[in-house]
């Protein structure tokens, strides 16, 4: 599998933590004391510091998720060298959609013009662009299709960012809401014809717990006839409200993506020289190379530089690593990621480009 192209696009409003903590502040003056609002500062300052977050990127008044995500595809299609109708297949793998049905793939397979490829969803909570990488390949292999592009607009935090706290009780589930960024992506992918031999190929394992699905969800109006479990959520859920209890989710998905890593030697064989994982926590990112026995300087902590940007983590920072120089040819690449669901990811190829 080769990679034509990896590009992304961030809006345009930088938000600090300082930012953050005084919109918070300014919505929980109101109806709690001046001590629990100490308390709440101080736990978020916490997080922030635990997480390694700084900043994020959040549109600004104008700026739409269908947009940014359309600038990356054409920008993407640009250093590709290939025309819009050279598109066979378009995968969309954001949680951020503006519709149930139809596919959201449609709505970029117009927009960008791709009058020739068909278009469908892939959605896996954080690890869906690992899982389109998946199916990517095996479609290529097959020779099903020639090129494909892979998108996504994680643009949800003028949907999901909540600063109201209405109580206390509400923190377990409400705190990592202020880690999120927005971010979109396009990634155009073709076989490897140079006969690249079978180290040299993709190959990825998925492992799923769906009996931690409460852990991190984002709910719908009709979410308690589908969910099939009760939860149990300080406060009352709102349709797209995003609820994480981020310690028990960190603490499940980074024991099972350590278990997951060690069981298969393959991907430590591999020898990676480039390590690209979800950008949920650099705290996290760093408990896992540890445990993993992976050289911590061979992994892109991204979290600081841009905060959680959901299933457009891993080619952002794919795609910054491809401008600086520090991804190139022949390079070794591991992905690692665990997601809500719970699910956990592994990933591993030679980098070729263009």
């Amino acid at each position: 599998m080769k990679f034509l192209a990896i590009e992304h696009s961030f809006p345009s409003r930088r938000v600090t933590n300082d930012h953050v903590l005084k919109e918070v502040r300014e919505a929980n003056a109101a109806h709690l004391t001046e001590a629990e609002l100490a308390t709440v500062e101080e736990l978020v300052r916490a997080c922030f510091t635990a997480s390694g977050t700084t900043v994020r990127y959040h549109r600004a008044a104008g700026e739409s998720a269908s947009e940014l995500a359309t600038d990356a595809g054409r920008r993407a299609l640009d250093a590709s060298g290939l025309d819009a109708l050279d598109i066979d297949l378009l995968l969309y793998v954001g949680i951020g959609r503006g519709v149930a049905e139809p596919a959201s793939a449609t709505t970029f397979q117009d927009l960008l013009g791709l009058r020739r490829a068909t278009a469908f969803d892939i959605l896996d909570a954080c690890a869906s662009w690992i899982r389109a990488l998946h199916v990517a390949d095996a479609f290529l292999r097959t020779g099903a299709y020639r090129n494909i592009m892979i998108v996504n607009a994680e643009c949800n935090a003028s949907d999901i960012y909540r600063y109201e706290l209405r109580s206390l009780e509400e923190f377990a589930h409400w705190h990592p809401t202020l880690t999120i960024g927005e971010a979109a992506t396009a990634t155009i992918l073709t076989a490897h014809r140079n006969g690249a031999d079978e180290e040299e190929g993709f190959e990825a394992s998925f492992r799923t717990w769906g009996e931690k699905r409460d852990l991190c969800f984002v709910p719908m109006a009709n979410f308690g006839a589908y969910f099939g479990k009760e939860v149990d959520v300080a406060g009352t859920l709102r349709p797209l409200q995003f609820v994480s209890f981020g310690l028990s989710l960190m603490e499940f998905g980074t024991r099972k993506l350590i278990e997951h890593y060690r069981d298969l030697p393959r991907f430590e064989e591999f020898k990676a020289d480039l390590v690209f994982g979800h950008s949920a926590s650099d705290g996290a990112g760093r408990h896992v190379v540890e445990a993993c026995g992976i050289d911590a300087d061979k992994y892109r902590f991204d979290h600081r530089n841009h905060a959680n940007t959901v299933s457009a983590s891993v080619p952002v920072s794919m795609s910054e690593a491809l401008k600086s120089g520090e991804l190139a040819e022949g390079d070794r690449v591991l992905l690692m990621a665990a997601s809500a669901g719970v699910t956990t990811a592994l990933a591993k190829f030679t980098y070729h480009g263009r």
